[in-house]
């Protein structure tokens, strides 16, 4: 978490629910996750994943990937799976270069096994202005 140097406003505690991923998002809407040193989350839990703000969204972990570290770059296990690098960089709020150079990055682990999460979202069932309108009308007929 980020603890807002000398300041006030970033301290905040996450309510009981379910587990939080352990590295933040960069938006509640990412798809993926990069976590350079593993996790206990299993494939099909529901999870929260949380923004260095204090947001927190309820997802569920539809893929748990495992990445192998080399030296010319990130190697998926399973080869059929296509990656969006660059998507996962903006979603873990890394930079590409640091990223598709984790081998070589003062913060690599070679003991750790990195794993990418990919997340299922729920759908929002947004209401719209019609709905909203046609909601009034039928608590209004049936008073």
């Amino acid at each position: 978490m980020s603890c807002c140097a000398g300041s006030n406003r970033c301290k905040f505690e996450f309510p009981a629910g379910n587990p939080i991923v352990d590295n933040s998002v960069d938006s509640l809407h990412a798809k993926y996750l990069f976590l350079p040193y593993g996790t206990l989350l299993l494939e099909g839990e529901l999870v929260r994943i949380w923004t260095e703000n204090g947001q927190t969204k309820s997802v569920l972990i539809e893929k748990k990937i495992p990445i192998t570290v080399t030296p010319t770059g990130l190697k998926v296990a399973n080869e059929e799976s296509f990656i969006p690098w660059e998507l996962v960089a903006l979603d873990s709020a890394i930079e590409l270069d640091n990223l598709e150079n984790w081998y070589f990055h003062p913060l690599h682990n070679p003991s750790e096994p990195t794993v990418l999460l990919k997340f299922k979202h729920p759908y929002d069932n947004k209401k719209s202005i019609k709905n909203i309108f046609l909601s009034i009308l039928y608590k209004i007929r049936n008073l």
